[in-house]
């Protein structure tokens, strides 16, 4: 197996998604409280899996994303410069 070096600002963008998926979790249980963790997580997981067809099937969710991927390439951009002053 290769290994491979990742960045750590790759892996601090996973440790985000990672948090932003547990508080998603959490805001599953608040709709059906009898769900166990797993169960919810197990939820969550159907719900991202199902994310491309809800963008294909609207597309002003299609605009909104490309106004968050745009603010976080500026933010990105932005940071990029500021440290290399």
């Amino acid at each position: 197996m290769i290994k491979r070096r990742i960045s750590s600002k790759l892996v601090d963008a996973r440790i985000l998604a990672l948090y932003e998926l547990d508080q998603f979790i959490d805001y599953i249980r608040t709709i059906h409280p009898e769900l166990k963790p797993n169960e919810s997580a197990v939820v969550a997981a159907v719900v991202l899996n199902n994310l491309p067809n809800l963008f294909l099937e609207n597309p002003l969710l299609v605009d909104e994303l490309k106004k968050v991927v745009a603010i976080v390439k500026k933010q990105v951009s932005h940071n990029a410069q500021g440290s290399m002053n």
